[in-house]
């Protein structure tokens, strides 16, 4: 009879655990999760995910910098033309897989299916490098002295987060 009532208990105490935490939602944030309705679909406010962090550094950046919308567009406009460019490149990459594989599958290394590999990595390569440059010249000729000296400051800065490379909020502001 004691053991009933303790996997009664047990199971009660369960229960009440598993509902707790799905009244406040995962990790606290509430019902909604932290971006609202808008991290279940991208019908809501935003992007979902990884891309609402995204939007809301990018937004976090734009205040930062006290961009006008003309320019909040047209660096969102560069950096998804980055994005574009870069998913590309990865498809290229993907596909060297299959030269690889064949370099590796005989007895012998074959140079020629792993110079095909690596002429694809390399091609990719200079796409990403080519992508990266475009869209930082984009977003150069976007913003003035002022706004570049505000972006150019904390990315000069030997002072590191630390959780590793990137901006840290200081007492001083951004560093």
């Amino acid at each position: 009879m004691t053991a009933i009532a303790i996997a009664i208990g047990v199971v009660g105490i369960m229960a009440l655990r598993r509902a707790h935490r799905w009244h406040h939602g995962h990790y606290g944030y509430g019902w909604h999760g932290p971006y609202g309705h808008g991290c279940h679909s991208r019908r809501g406010w935003g992007w979902s995910g990884r891309h609402a962090r995204h939007r809301m550094m990018l937004h976090w950046l734009f205040s930062r910098i006290d961009a006008s919308p003309a320019q909040e567009r047209a660096i969102i406009g560069e950096l998804e033309k980055l994005q574009d460019r870069l998913r590309a490149a990865k498809a290229g990459v993907h596909d060297a897989r299959g030269d690889l594989a064949a370099a590796l599958r005989g007895p012998v290394l074959d140079d020629a299916a792993l110079g095909g590999a690596l002429g694809r990595v390399d091609t990719a390569t200079g796409a990403v490098r080519s992508a990266v440059v475009d869209a930082l010249r984009g977003v150069h000729g976007v913003l003035d002295d002022r706004q570049r000296g505000q972006i150019a400051d904390p990315a000069g800065s030997r002072r590191r987060r630390p959780g590793g490379a990137g901006l840290a909020l200081t007492a001083d502001g951004v560093s």
